[in-house]
């Protein structure tokens, strides 16, 4: 398999208000680093879109030891790790300047017909240049745990707008992050940090939808849905650490 790495500074629009790199930028740092790989490659967005397909992320699994601080220099380290003919497994590690591992990515991409929306297998041509192992089945993302039919749950109400959709046509799936969160109440959020996410996408959110985020929240976890009418669209279960605790 061939690593690539990609070097950021945590600037002040890429953090929240705790000072820290919000969680929708992991994603994007993330995401960023697979792209400029693609593109030094040879195989970037350009070069799959001539032929009407795209990348798109099914699964995130992500570990969290801390969230790096306003002007804090990080590496991204990644590689499709694992792929058969239609998934690739990829992992993205986060380096802080001393070499610790301060937060690793796991996420399983898949490719799709944009004109048709429906999964497209995966062309010889590009996946060979990324050097990725071939195996048969590709290790799995546990499922994150769901909000059961007799638990309470908060909900709040989102629209689709046109700067939420991406190149492929479809939500960027940092805004799944943006809409989890925001349900939470920020008091929680403030004395809060997240360790752990979970994140399943079900069924594409499409540009004008409307939809529902809703949270079960309990003491160090939460679990999210999105709805699109009676549709859930994705799932996720985060874990949380008090940081008022002594």
């Amino acid at each position: 398999m061939q690593t690539y790495e990609i070097q950021r500074q945590v600037e002040y629009y890429e953090a929240d208000t705790t000072g820290k790199l919000s969680l929708p930028m992991i994603l994007n740092w993330a995401v960023l680093a697979s792209k400029n790989q693609s593109d030094d490659l040879g195989v970037g967005q350009d070069f799959h879109l001539e032929r009407g397909l795209g990348w798109v992320i099914l699964q995130y699994e992500v570990n969290i030891l801390r969230r790096p601080k306003i002007n804090e220099n990080i590496r991204i380290q990644t590689c499709a790790a694992k792929y058969n003919p239609f998934f690739v497994r990829r992992p993205f590690v986060f380096l802080d300047k001393n070499d610790q591992e301060i937060i690793r990515v796991d996420s399983i991409w898949a490719m799709i017909d944009i004109e048709n929306r429906k999964m497209a297998r995966l062309p010889q041509d590009i996946i060979e240049k990324y050097q990725a192992e071939k195996v048969k089945k590709i290790p799995r993302i546990p499922n994150p745990a769901q909000i059961g039919h007799d638990e309470p749950f908060e909900e709040n109400d989102y629209h689709v707008r046109f700067l939420d959709i991406d190149a492929n046509k479809h939500v960027n799936n940092s805004k799944y992050f943006e809409w989890m969160q925001d349900v939470i109440a920020p008091d929680y959020l403030l004395t809060h940090e997240m360790t752990y996410i979970n994140l399943k996408f079900e069924n594409e959110v499409r540009l004008g939808h409307n939809i529902k985020s809703q949270v079960n929240l309990g003491d160090n976890y939460s679990k999210h849905r999105i709805m699109v009418g009676d549709v859930v669209s994705a799932e996720a279960e985060f874990k949380w650490r008090d940081n008022t605790a002594t």
